[in-house]
């Protein structure tokens, strides 16, 4: 019998079967043909050997700088040398060029190229050796200083870790106005600390400079390079949106401001950070607003809560003059900081009347902070000091002269400033 293939080929059937073939059905003959095809599997040292060969492991030079088991390059030094004999060589620290890629590496190349960017391997290891991360923080501080500020609060059970300005503020400030290349070494550091798992230092120094360069008008060089490089750094999204709003409220003026919509701020609510700020929340105090005080905020834009405190239009809640040196006492408590830092702080999120005198006075009479460094000594307790009554019924811890009191504005005790024709002035310092 034969088939047909096409018109023009016929083919025996049924087929005849080759010599070779395997007859169908044979399932295990079938199974073992295929398993002697495959190679044989490698054993564990040949399979340590391919993988070697498949990926082999990135160079570390920045992990192995930081573990001090090189020196930076070119003609560098080991990293426990920097920060132990560079410490307060403000020259050496500014005129050499090559140090900061090697101190703060980041995923991209620098200037330096002698320096190797982060690879994500090298980041896993520095994250996790804590022989890094303390030098990683004193290299940190070691920078601060240079540029005039340093760390306060800085306890291992708090997340939050602010920065104020350096005795030695002056004379640094002035060398970042005449050296603006150290903006781009600022950027840096924010970017090396959130590679390596030190974010947690990025928001307070950026919030730092954005109120010494908006609020206090120092830093004119800097503006720029905080708006455009120093926010942008911030690791966390939700971090870099509140920074953008704080830039925000004190830009002026405001048309000038091109970094995001005026009525998406004019809204925005910068995320709750009472409870990381204060021992205990706000709700553990009553609100109880003077007369005054409530005259003053039906003025204001803002309203009530159902808690009672009185929220302004930009976020911040208003805090009662009877109140506010109780609840700045409560933040001192926790964290023993100064008055920059407390003020730094509250400011964003609270409107207190004369805060600064607040933090100061708080801060000259807490015994502890006196303990721990002497030249703040506490002055008078409020024991030792009643509240002197001047003319008009005006409360200050202090005596006037009556020529004197013609020159300043005063504090009264329901939290409400008065100017020498007796105008009210709510101001916050």
């Amino acid at each position: 019998m034969e088939t047909k293939c096409c018109q023009h080929h016929a083919l025996p059937w049924p087929p005849k079967k080759s010599h070779d073939e395997i007859p169908k059905g044979n399932r295990r003959a079938d199974q073992a043909a295929k398993a002697a095809a495959k190679p044989p599997p490698p054993t564990e040292d040949q399979a340590k050997v391919l993988i070697c060969k498949q990926e082999p492991q990135p160079s570390m030079p920045n992990y192995e700088f930081y573990m001090n088991l090189k020196k930076f390059e070119p003609h560098g030094e080991f990293i426990e040398i920097i920060l132990h004999k560079w410490q307060d060589d403000y020259e050496l620290l500014e005129l050499n060029h090559d140090y900061i890629q090697w101190l703060f590496p980041t995923r991209t190349q620098g200037r330096n190229f002698y320096s190797t960017p982060l690879n994500p391997q090298e980041i896993r290891l520095m994250v996790n050796t804590s022989e890094v991360q303390q030098r990683l923080s004193i290299a940190y501080k070691m920078m601060l200083k240079f540029f005039g500020v340093k760390i306060v609060g800085e306890e291992e059970d708090k997340e939050i870790t602010e920065v104020e300005r350096a005795e030695n503020f002056a004379s640094r400030f002035e060398n970042l106005t005449i050296n603006p290349h150290n903006n781009l070494r600022i950027t840096r550091i924010l970017h090396s600390l959130g590679e390596l798992g030190a974010e947690e230092y990025q928001v307070p120094l950026v919030r730092f400079f954005l109120k010494e360069i908006l609020i206090k008008n120092r830093l004119p060089r800097m503006k720029k390079s905080a708006m455009n490089f120093f926010i942008p750094a911030v690791r966390d999204s939700q971090d870099r949106q509140d920074l953008l709003f704080f830039a925000w409220r004190y830009y002026f003026p405001k048309e000038e401001f091109i970094w995001g919509n005026h009525g998406e701020l004019a809204r925005y609510k910068p995320k709750p950070v009472v409870a990381a700020l204060l021992p205990a929340p706000l709700s553990e105090w009553t609100p109880v607003y003077s007369e005054k005080e409530k005259k003053w905020l039906t003025e204001e834009p803002g309203g009530y809560g159902e808690d009672g405190w009185f929220q302004m239009e930009n976020g911040r809640i208003v805090l009662p003059a009877t109140l506010a040196p109780e609840i700045v006492r409560a933040l001192h408590a926790s964290t023993h900081g100064g008055r920059e830092m407390m003020e730094q702080q509250l400011e964003p999120h609270f409107y207190v009347p004369g805060l600064s005198a607040i933090c100061k006075a708080t801060a000259q009479q807490c015994v502890t902070c006196a303990k721990n460094n002497p030249r703040n000594r506490p002055v008078s307790t409020p024991r030792e000091t009643a509240n002197r009554a001047i003319p008009n019924g005006i409360i200050t811890n202090r005596l006037y002269s009556a020529a004197t009191l013609q020159r300043i504005q005063i504090f009264t005790s329901d939290g409400v400033h008065f100017d020498r024709m007796g105008r009210s002035l709510p101001n916050e310092n």
